[in-house]
């Protein structure tokens, strides 16, 4: 009974100082000057490619990034096209022609905006993406991962230095949670490990998986309609997604995570 009670005062003395160390502190943080930022991820599908254009805001504001109209945007191919996105009136730059795909593998593309009377620019290729073998299915038993589990297969092409985004769907949704943001460098995670031109590695292919959470997504059940696709990256997206992805992740290390930064 003895050591009971002392535990009991131990909890309690633990809880009051705790709960006197709270404190809620204010911080002011400088206002840096407004820069324009410019999103374009654009493929061959035979869909409208959308480039978004926004300013950035103030750190603590919680508002939509406030969006840039009057620019005048194209894409410029080696394949001797010139590709005019359309402005939307909303930040957005469309370019959607029936039957048509912005270019073939091993294009390049450079891209040419004008605003404001200045010139944004930026160029990349198009590479390749591999195709999809099977998507296989099974039942785990792991408490951690119980139930229904999938995963791809599919090989990296021949050649180092490939990078992609494999993207998952659950009944046609986006599975968009920061832990289901899927990237591969060749056929591993990052460019440390020379894994080129072998099947994804086990914990890539598994990654199609829903995250279950509490926002009521679940894991796989009976009549659920799984999708992948691979898309190719060239390397300066591939680290700016693992930046990205770094970032969202942070609070998930505790004690250990990092300061927040801009991903570069």
């Amino acid at each position: 009974m003895t050591h009971i009670l002392k535990l009991i005062s131990l909890l309690y003395i633990t809880l009051f100082i705790f709960a006197s160390c709270e404190e809620v502190v204010d911080i002011e943080v400088d206002e840096a000057a407004t820069l324009t930022v410019v999103e374009a991820w654009l493929d061959n599908r035979d869909t409208a490619q959308v480039i978004r254009i926004t300013q950035t805001q103030t750190y603590f504001d919680s508002n939509f990034t406030p969006a840039v109209t009057g620019a005048q945007v194209k894409v410029n191919s080696s394949n001797g096209n010139s590709y005019i996105f359309t402005d939307q009136g909303d930040g957005n730059y469309i370019w959607d022609e029936d039957q048509n795909t912005l270019g073939e593998i091993g294009d390049s593309f450079e891209l040419d905006i004008q605003l404001d009377g200045k010139q944004i620019s930026a160029s990349a290729e198009m590479f390749i993406s591999p195709e999809i073998d099977s998507i296989a299915q099974e039942i785990s038993d792991d408490p951690f991962t119980e139930g229904v589990r999938c995963q791809f297969y599919a090989r990296d092409p021949l050649g180092i230095g490939n990078s992609y985004w494999i993207k998952s769907y659950k009944n046609h949704e986006y599975l968009s949670n920061p832990q289901e943001i899927n990237l591969a460098f060749d056929a591993g995670f990052d460019d440390g490990g020379i894994i080129d031109g072998l099947i994804f590695i086990t914990p890539i292919r598994e990654l199609i998986n829903p995250v279950v959470d509490s926002i009521g997504q679940s894991s796989w059940e009976t009549g659920d309609t799984v999708t992948v696709e691979i898309h190719s990256l060239n390397n300066d997206a591939f680290f700016f997604m693992s930046s990205v992805r770094d970032q969202l992740l942070n609070s998930l290390n505790g004690l250990f995570a990092s300061p927040l930064v801009n991903s570069p």
